[in-house]
């Protein structure tokens, strides 16, 4: 090992990442737009995955709105995109015989603020495509289950029939179950206030003028944790929910935006150097004696 050599290496390493920093910022476009969109969700559920009366169905749902804030440098960028998201997937209810006889439906409405880096794949000046990657700060704005069903014969789990109603009949193969209509098995208050939701995708933007953009945006999300609440979780992991067999839930939501924004373009010039004269009075001379 040789410090010295070691330290020259890490030094030239700074200067170079210091210049390329410094000549990425001698050219900065700003945008500024709103977009909309649409997301799917897939809810992976232990405890609807071992559960015989539900099967996954997919389906779609809205981002109606955000707005967009970004900024670009050469090679890569930032944007923070506040927004309204909705999510949830729906899951067919089947009967012992695995005939379909109605629906559950999962729907979660929050307010996202989420922070992104972009990192440009192909960098033109009209024209970029960008892998992105984010972190967003959730707010639970509404969020609801419910469970439709014509009357049928359902595989209930033995430990919920002591907590039946008298309308849900016990039989050797199964629950006749009474027609359920729209039936709230969960509301605002069973599920977590905030949410953390990391991000994956690809990004293009489009400079169709001087100063008009379009974007489009593919992304994969994940919810950090389960969206129900403690005390919804602690029920159903005790059997004292008909329709929930307890275990842990995580929202992957894939979403695709399209965004028009009007963007800046500023071109940092360096400031030239300023070179104090140089003026030469000649040799000293001695004072005459």
């Amino acid at each position: 090992m040789n410090p010295p050599l070691d330290r020259m290496r890490l030094l030239y390493i700074l200067l170079m990442l210091a210049s390329t920093v410094a000549y990425a910022q001698k050219e900065v476009t700003y945008s500024v737009g709103a977009f909309g969109g649409l997301t799917s969700t897939f809810t992976f559920d232990e405890g609807i995955n071992i559960d015989p009366r539900y099967q996954a169905k997919y389906g779609a749902d809205f981002i109606p709105g955000g707005i967009h804030l970004g900024v670009d440098y050469m090679g890569f960028g930032f944007m923070i995109d506040p927004q309204i998201t909705q999510i949830g997937q729906t899951f067919n209810i089947l009967n012992t015989q695995r005939g379909q006889v109605g629906e559950r439906s999962v729907n979660i409405t929050y307010f996202q603020l989420p922070f992104s880096y972009k990192k440009h794949i192909i960098d033109l000046s009209f024209f970029k495509v960008s892998f992105v990657a984010g972190i967003s700060y959730a707010q639970l704005l509404d969020g609801n289950e419910r469970i439709t069903h014509r009357a049928s014969k359902l595989d209930f789990p033995a430990a919920v029939y002591s907590i039946l109603p008298d309308t849900y009949q016990v039989e050797y193969d199964g629950v006749v179950s009474p027609l359920v209509n729209n039936l709230s098995t969960l509301k605002k208050s069973d599920f977590k206030m905030v949410q953390v939701i990391g991000s994956l995708g690809i990004r293009s933007d489009w400079d169709v003028t001087d100063h008009a953009r379009l974007s489009f945006d593919f992304r994969a999300n994940m919810g950090a944790f389960d969206p129900r609440s403690a005390d919804y979780l602690d029920r159903a992991n005790n059997d004292q929910t008909i329709y929930e067999i307890g275990g842990d839930r995580r929202d992957l939501f894939f979403s695709l935006t399209l965004g028009y924004s009007r963007y800046l373009f500023i071109e940092k010039k360096p400031k030239p150097k300023k070179i104090k004269p140089f003026v030469s009075y000649g040799p000293k001379r001695k004072k005459p004696k």
